[in-house]
């Protein structure tokens, strides 16, 4: 009796295993789950930031954790001290980060502040750190006047840049190695991407959304948001495709 139960028991666990695949069996299919990547996005909030280029691109790039909940962009903040910073609309702002703990970033976003085309420039320790930051990115994204501190480290020299339409001269003035483009809301230059800023600010991160995840996923991320991107109705230059 035990022999036989012995050898049933055999037989089912025999069964019960994996036949090895034929040679010419298809490979297996890559799901988003074994390139899932979590990338990082620092938003760099001073004192005088504004709403709408701090929020707008950080609800977008929120957004894409319900698109897909293991491949998407994680936003934080990070100010000079880690100590909140107040909007120039009164906001107060908490910070995830200081300049000195903040960990590197995929993405970097500098929404414009209300001393980005003045005192900023002047802050040593903020464009130095910016610099940094600047080099290990994968990505730069700038809002409005966030193009001038970019401007200040030296990364726009020789590429094409846009910002705020009535700042635009300022900038070329200020940055003359800098090709600054008057009619277009949206200007990418490689890992580079300046834009307008005010409402317009959701524009910049639609367009990074689609170029990492594909138009499909952008678009249910701006149907989130109520917003109807469609890079097509959107006056953009991508460098090198002029």
């Amino acid at each position: 009796m035990r022999r036989a139960l012995f050898v049933l028991l055999a037989v089912v666990f025999a069964a019960c295993q994996e036949a090895p695949p034929p040679e010419d069996a298809p490979a297996p299919v890559t799901t988003v789950a074994d390139n899932a990547r979590i990338r990082t996005a620092a938003f760099v909030a001073v004192d005088g930031v504004y709403n709408s280029e701090l929020m707008a691109p950080y609800d977008v790039f929120h957004h894409s954790l319900f698109r897909d909940s293991l491949d998407y962009i994680r936003p934080f903040v990070v100010s000079p001290d880690g100590e909140p910073v107040i909007t120039f609309e009164g906001l107060t702002v908490a910070a995830h980060y200081s300049f000195a703990d903040a960990p590197p970033a995929d993405i970097l976003v500098i929404p414009s502040a209300e001393g980005s085309m003045t005192t900023d420039l002047e802050d040593e320790p903020f464009i130095g750190w910016l610099r940094e930051a600047v080099d290990r990115a994968e990505w730069v994204v700038t809002v409005c006047d966030g193009a001038f501190p970019l401007a200040a480290t030296g990364a726009l020299d020789g590429r094409v840049a846009t910002t705020f339409p009535s700042d635009r001269a300022a900038l070329a003035a200020q940055f003359s190695a800098v090709d600054v483009r008057d009619d277009v809301r949206l200007v990418v230059d490689g890992k580079f991407i300046t834009s307008v800023g005010g409402g317009m600010s959701y524009e910049p991160a639609f367009y990074l959304v689609e170029r990492l995840y594909g138009l499909e996923h952008a678009r249910l991320s701006a149907e989130g948001l109520v917003w109807p991107w469609d890079l097509d109705t959107v006056p953009h230059v991508i460098a090198g495709t002029e």
